[in-house]
């Protein structure tokens, strides 16, 4: 996908749509580059816009991979017996009480 120019002159980088194959880190990475630039101000209505739609859609993927990720969590809990129980996720569970 090619840069534009935005009529007020700036240059909108190219919205890339997140690859389902991407690494959670680097959907997150480029989402915070998407946060830095709207913060950063300086674009027009138009590239902002497009910046925000951008972030949603990585805001998306990042929540599809955690709810992923939790999903596989619960698959690999396994009693002593071989069996399996679903066991849902609780990220304070390590921590003790």
């Amino acid at each position: 996908m090619a840069d534009r120019t935005t009529p007020a002159g700036d240059r909108a980088a190219p919205a890339e749509p997140p690859a389902s194959s991407e690494a959670y880190d680097a959907v997150v990475s480029r989402l915070e580059r998407v946060v830095g630039d709207l913060e950063a101000g300086g674009l027009s209505l138009e590239a902002s816009i497009e910046k925000f739609a951008e972030g949603v859609k990585l805001a998306h993927e990042a929540t599809r991979k955690l709810d992923e990720a939790e999903r596989r969590i619960e698959m690999l809990v396994r009693n002593a017996d071989g069996s399996q129980d679903e066991v849902p996720f609780d990220p304070d569970a390590s921590k003790g009480p």
